[in-house]
């Protein structure tokens, strides 16, 4: 269980002696260094996060800074704290907001339905750097380490959260700790076993949709090893408690509405949690398939005797009932092959002075406007 904690670790004139010899190294050397309590207070300082594709703050990427990569600085009140991190010429500059929905104490603890600006019911939550920032947002936050000195300044302190920006589901996922000793979860990583088709969904395999798979991968517990504990859920209610997932999710017919599915890993050696988020759709982008029985590839048909034996299956639409038939460049009236399969009489007139090659193509089209054809070459004689 992790606990507030209010801690007295150095006098305010120490605190001013160590500002002055940082200022006096910063001017002798010319170089950017760690700024805040890093030399006073033990405890790691690193901004960590995890942008799921889709997402415009981080651009669908994973980062992670420590304090050899630039300085970590904090502003603190007692109602909310920024966390910032500079890198040397400002080539990266992230900048965290995070405060109570009533102006009351921040202190460690779970804060939900958080928004941009604080007001009733919705503590503030503002993610924000490299010039790419959110209009309006939403998410949630997890103090698991606060620390402030006698004048109430914040000395250490390890938060995690999930930000949503401007109403998208993609999601940023992001820790920072700043002379803290808890440590940072990699936010685990939702890996699709099914491959994807042209329209970036998995292929519908029947009517209802298709089984999808998926693991969970960037699990590590923070003893390095395998004391995690998983919990799955996702839209269409399926749950599991392992580190691999199914689930039967439907076809997609609206691409804005996919399957949305949680992760979310527990490290049991100190009890925190990191979550991960992945949409699913599923669409159907395979033409009919046609099958030709008869006539076969090269068959001799004599006069009129041909009869076209032809079947139509479709894994996901069951209703097609209509083939287009050409028999050279002539249409002929559509066949109905009612249970998929069908045989017909195809009256064409004899050729004369002898064979003559033809050609039969059959068509067909399911309800998502995928399209097959096939077509067979026999010769007909008189």
């Amino acid at each position: 269980m992790i606990h507030h904690k209010i801690m007295v670790r150095s006098s305010k004139t120490a605190e001013q002696a160590i500002g002055r010899l940082l200022q006096l190294l910063r001017s002798t050397l010319c170089v950017f260094m760690f700024v805040g309590s890093a030399s006073t207070f033990a405890g790691q300082n690193i901004l960590y996060y995890l942008s799921q594709p889709g997402d415009w703050i981080g651009q669908g990427q994973e980062v992670r800074f420590t304090g050899a990569d630039g300085s970590f600085s904090m502003n603190s009140y007692s109602n909310a704290v920024r966390a910032d991190f500079i890198t040397p010429g400002w080539t990266h500059s992230w900048f965290l907001n995070i405060g109570t929905a009533d102006y009351s104490v921040l202190q460690a603890g779970a804060y939900e339905s958080a928004q941009r600006a604080p007001s009733a019911g919705h503590p503030q939550l503002d993610f924000y750097g490299d010039g790419r920032g959110c209009n309006d947002l939403t998410g949630r936050f997890d103090v698991l380490e606060i620390v402030r000195d006698a004048s109430g300044a914040v000395t250490q302190l390890a938060v995690n959260w999930e930000q949503h920006c401007n109403g998208i589901v993609p999601a940023l996922l992001g820790q920072i700790r700043y002379n803290s000793d808890v440590p940072v979860i990699k936010t685990p990583k939702i890996t699709l076993e099914n491959p994807l088709n042209a329209r970036g969904c998995v292929e519908a395999s029947n009517p209802n949709g298709a089984l999808v798979s998926m693991n969970a991968n960037n699990t590590t517990d923070s003893a390095g090893g395998r004391s995690l504990q998983f919990s799955w859920s996702s839209t269409t209610g399926d749950a599991g408690t392992d580190s691999t997932f199914s689930v039967n999710a439907p076809l997609t017919t609206d691409p804005a509405n996919p399957v949305t599915v949680t992760l979310s890993v527990t490290d049991l050696t100190n009890n925190t949690s990191s979550t991960a988020i992945k949409s699913v759709c599923i669409s159907d982008t395979t033409g009919p398939a046609i099958v030709i029985f008869s006539p076969t590839p090269g068959q001799v048909v004599q006069g009129d005797n041909l009869i076209l034996d032809v079947s139509i299956q479709d894994a996901v639409d069951k209703n097609i009932t209509q083939y287009e038939v050409l028999v050279g460049r002539d249409f002929l009236s559509p066949i109905d092959p009612n249970t998929g399969r069908a045989q017909q009489r195809i009256l064409q007139a004899p050729q004369v002075n002898g064979g003559v090659a033809v050609t039969i193509t059959v068509r067909a089209i399911d309800v998502f406007g995928n399209s097959s054809s096939r077509f067979v070459t026999f010769t007909q004689t008189p």
